[in-house]
């Protein structure tokens, strides 16, 4: 049987929000790139979304062993 790394609470909790930080900015991209530029502008929300995909990638590469 393989033995799996334990992970402590920091390094799951480092995880989790490296996930969540990822999915959010990859639907913010997703969602910014299908808005019509009328009411809002899709900028912000491309750089937000790419700024949150950043970080969630970060924490996921940072994480404690």
């Amino acid at each position: 049987m393989v033995d799996l790394p334990k992970l402590d609470l920091t390094g799951f909790t480092t995880i989790l929000a490296g996930f969540i930080f990822l999915a959010t900015g990859l639907l913010m991209l997703a969602n910014a790139m299908s808005t019509a530029p009328d009411p809002v502008s899709p900028f912000a929300f491309k750089l937000m979304g790419f700024v949150l995909a950043l970080v969630g990638v970060i924490l996921l590469a940072s994480r404690d062993e």
